[in-house]
């Protein structure tokens, strides 16, 4: 009679190799990156300034174009951005409540938070 053994020690080694590989795959990726989420606001394409996230009170951050002159105002609070002022006709950042990417096309003025130490996948297997 044969004697059919339903898991094979090749399988048991296909399996914890495959575990080994995903914990590292995870603690790789999750400990490359030690940067904190940000605020990253831009006028003209140039970073204006950056703010270290969650803030602990609502912080609001004055953009002036290179005239002096009072651009927009941007409320950062917790995780997220919320543009108060804008000089531009249609007004159409104010509209962007808590959004994580604010744009503020008349003034060329972007508001972005990014997660630098979150990943977040499309597809997950």
């Amino acid at each position: 009679m044969s004697e059919t053994k339903i898991i094979k020690i090749a399988d048991i080694i296909l399996i914890a190799a495959f575990l080994i590989f995903a914990c590292a795959f995870y603690f790789i990726f999750d400990l490359s990156s030690n940067d904190s989420d940000m605020a990253v606001i831009k006028l003209n394409g140039i970073i204006y300034a950056e703010v270290s996230l969650p803030v602990r009170e609502k912080k609001e951050i004055e953009i002036y174009f290179n005239d002096g002159t009072l651009s927009n105002i941007v409320r950062i609070n917790d995780n997220t951005a919320r543009m108060i002022y804008a000089v531009c006709p249609d007004k159409r950042c104010m509209r962007q409540d808590g959004s994580y990417f604010i744009v503020c096309l008349p003034n060329r003025v972007t508001v972005e938070i990014t997660g630098g130490g979150k990943h977040e996948f499309d597809v997950v297997i």
